[in-house]
Order: structure tokens, then sequence, then C-alpha cells
């Protein structure tokens, strides 16, 4: 459970912080997390994914994840670097054949120190922290789950068994604030706070 939710974190920060640096639809995005990865965004959607496949305790569904990430993920990726390439053309060609597409190699791994080159908290919008905290609300369902399954309801309800409480109300908490900043984000709409369409990744 542990290197699940260590997993999560990576994967909840990465998100976050490819979402910061990125400018969509208007640069080539190459540097920060995008000097490492030309897509964070599913590098960090793999991480968040496994971590959930770790935490369900199947052992199947950990093994054929990774399949069925690309089988699912790889139309998608290959369709938005074609429409990266047609708006920026030749602006690409360095970065298809100096940075890996979804996982990091040898090569960039030494850029993981500028990871936060163009960071800006302006571009995070609130849809972004509702879906980081729908993460982790699904997280501790799942530790709730495991923790039931390990004492028994009847044990949950003893005011001895402060994980389970502990488990439920983080779950309980983090689905209410991800649904509240949701609606915020849906009153207050993309508009303005956010450029539209760009990334290399």
């Amino acid at each position: 459970m542990a290197g699940s939710v260590a997993m999560l974190l990576v994967g909840s920060v990465l998100h976050f912080i490819s979402k910061g640096v990125l400018i969509r639809n208007l640069v080539v995005c190459k540097h920060g997390i995008y000097a490492v990865v030309r897509h964070p965004f599913y590098l960090s959607n793999y991480l968040v994914d496994m971590s959930f496949c770790l935490m369900s305790g199947s052992l199947l569904l950990a093994v054929t994840y990774p399949f069925l990430f690309f089988w699912s993920y790889g139309p998608t990726m290959r369709k938005e670097e074609r429409e990266l390439f047609l708006l920026h053309g030749d602006a690409l060609l360095d970065a298809f054949f100096s940075i890996p597409q979804v996982f990091p190699d040898s090569g960039t791994l030494k850029a993981w120190r500028e990871i936060l080159g163009g960071f800006s908290l302006r571009r995070i919008s609130k849809r972004e922290l509702a879906r980081i905290a729908r993460f982790w609300a699904v997280e501790f369902l799942f530790l709730l789950f495991h923790d039931l399954r390990e004492e028994g309801l009847g044990e949950f309800f003893s005011p001895v068994n402060y994980d389970g409480i502990a488990f439920a109300a983080a779950c309980f908490l983090l689905s209410l604030t991800s649904l509240s900043l949701a609606r915020l984000q849906g009153r207050k709409g993309e508009a303005g706070s956010q450029e539209r369409g760009i990334h290399l990744g």
C-alpha cells in the first residue's frame, strides 16, 4: 500500500507541475517538465492509474495495465502530435528526436532538476485541483475498503479503530472539496483564466 500511495503522490505532483508549465497552443513547450517527456500529463495519468491498480490488490490488473494504457492513450497522443505539427511544423522536430514520449530516458533524466522551469500558479485552474482531490478521494476509499476487509464492519464502529474513521473522513472531505472546486470553476468558466490549447504533451 505504501508503494501505491507514493506512486499517487508522484503522479499528482507531476500533474500539478505539468499544468503550471503548459501554455496551450501558443508555443511549443520544451522547458521544465516538458524537457523530460513530451507528454507529462500522460505520465502522471499512468502513475495515478497504476497506483489504483496496485491498491486494488489485483495482480492481473497491475500486469496488464501498461498494455491497456498504450492501447487507450496511444491514438490520442498521436492525434495531438499531428495537430501540433500542423500548428508548429519544424519547431516540433527537435523535441520529437530528443525528448521521449511518455517515460524519461537516461538522457532526459538530468532535466528533473529544472522541471519547474516556466511554472506559474496562475495556470492552475480549480478544475485541476478538483481532479487531484478526486484522485486522493479514490485512494482513501481503497484504504477504507482494505481496512474494512481486514477488521470487519463491526470493528469500524469501534472507538479505537482510528484508521477506518480517518480514511472515511478523508474520503468524504476530499470528495466534497473536489465537488466544490468543480462547481466554482463551472461558475467562473475557463475563459480568461487559462490559455486554450498548447502542449507538446
